[in-house]
């Protein structure tokens, strides 16, 4: 069954306290506020007298688009609560349960061009020398896959991996266009087009890249930044929310705090509103999903979730890193000198969460070096120069040496779980642990 929400007329309670807009009176209630937080949407009791606002003006931040967001955990206030999930929805068999057995146009149009995209595309002379201009948008063929020994057939053998992604098989860098109006309103009621006011999403950026980035270099900061400054050309949305949170667990602004001071519930909001977004395959750039999966690890529930932690969202970002060949070499690959080195950093951090996240939580390594050929990280690795520009953001030596340092230790511990599960017996481990 479904619910219709009860419009308001005015804002919500919370909202009003915290002067930011509400859209209970165009949604209905609960808000899209309260619901990000899971708290119950008030509805003010109107006095007798309203006092009219002559301006008739709401506070808006300079960047009205990135209105919206709540500055910290509203209290509960008093009046009346009005929550429309009191009563669970009542599941029931009917013909409307049943799947549609029909294609709609456009999914008859994409078999079409699927079934014939890389057939045409191993016959286009100088196929394996194509340059690759967009990282995110990579074909990955290893070496014992049908299409490669297509490849080498007709082009003669060839050490690549790593092809461009046909033109009529890559998506748009935000698929809005290609959701249907129950995946846009949900990510509506997740909240997911909503920012924090500009000045509060420039503190977690820099808290981001001052604290996390260092541990987990896997984005080219000064490309990040110049699309962040560029409204005509701005980041993914899928990572701007995934770096706010985890920016948000180590910003201390207190916009950010509830009454005990954590930033858990700013957390979980920036995580719900990443999560619909990777759920609703919202972005399409391989890279960015790999970047923005790691990321969002950094939201945890508690120690007996299996589904909401590091460790999940570390192996399934492995696992799409893997897809797109991170794993394999790029030198001899056509993308670009920058991008070799994002790809090499990105798969090194996957390697050292893979082998601390094992270790710290008891669990078994991902990552079998024995499937790679990435060549070792060195220090001109972490430099983001292009080649028609400088990079504004260079390498602090501290933070580089750090991270190599860090990855030696990964390559070190990945013996550890090994060496605990299989080859020590329980009662020596327990032991030597007391011991110590």
């Amino acid at each position: 069954m479904s619910f219709r929400r009860q419009r308001a007329s005015r804002a919500c309670e919370t909202c009003h306290a915290r002067k930011v807009r509400c859209d209970a009176a165009s949604l209905g209630v609960p808000c899209t506020n309260c619901v990000a937080f899971q708290i119950d949407c008030r509805i003010p009791t109107p006095k007798r007298k309203k006092v009219q606002n002559p301006g008739g003006q709401t506070n808006k931040d300079s960047d009205s688009d990135r209105d919206g967001f709540e500055d910290r955990q509203p209290q509960p206030a008093s009046g009346t609560s009005v929550n429309v999930y009191d009563r669970a929805p009542t599941i029931s068999h009917s013909t409307e349960g049943t799947p549609s057995a029909s294609k709609t146009e456009a999914q008859t149009r994409q078999e079409e061009v699927d079934s014939s995209t890389y057939l045409n595309l191993v016959m286009k002379p100088k196929f394996t020398r194509a340059p690759i201009t967009e990282a995110g948008r990579v074909a990955f063929l290893g070496e014992s896959s049908n299409l490669t020994l297509l490849v080498h057939d007709r082009q003669g053998f060839s050490d690549v991996v790593h092809y461009p992604l046909p033109e009529n098989i890559r998506g748009s860098r935000a698929r809005l266009t290609e959701l249907d109006n129950v995946e846009i309103d949900i990510l509506h009621q997740r909240g997911a087009f909503l920012l924090p006011p500009r000045s509060l999403c420039d503190e977690l950026i820099d808290a981001y890249f001052n604290w996390v980035h260092p541990i987990v270099p896997v984005i080219n900061r000064t490309r990040f930044m110049r699309q962040y400054r560029d409204s005509k050309n701005p980041p993914s949305l899928l990572l701007l929310q995934a770096v706010l949170l985890a920016g948000s667990r180590v910003c201390t602004n207190a916009q950010l705090m509830d009454a005990n001071g954590s930033t858990t519930p700013a957390a979980l909001t920036f995580y719900k509103r990443a999560k619909a977004l990777y759920d609703a395959n919202y972005e399409d750039d391989r890279v960015t999903i790999v970047q923005s999966l790691l990321l969002l690890g950094w939201y945890w529930e508690g120690p007996e979730d299996v589904t909401k932690n590091v460790f999940y969202w570390s192996r399934v970002a492995t696992i799409v890193a893997q897809g797109s060949g991170m794993h394999r070499s790029v030198e001899q690959s056509q993308l670009s000198k920058s991008d070799k080195r994002l790809w090499k950093r990105i798969w090194w951090t996957l390697f050292t969460r893979d082998r601390s996240v094992a270790v710290a939580l008891g669990r078994p390594i991902h990552i079998n070096l024995d499937d790679s050929d990435v060549e070792m990280l060195t220090e001109d690795d972490f430099i983001e120069d292009e080649s028609d520009r400088a990079s504004q953001f260079q390498p602090n030596p501290v933070h580089v040496h750090f991270f190599l340092h860090d990855m030696a230790l990964a390559d070190w511990l990945q013996n550890c779980p090994k060496t605990v599960y299989w080859e020590m017996p329980r009662h020596h481990f327990c032991g030597s642990s007391y011991a110590g």
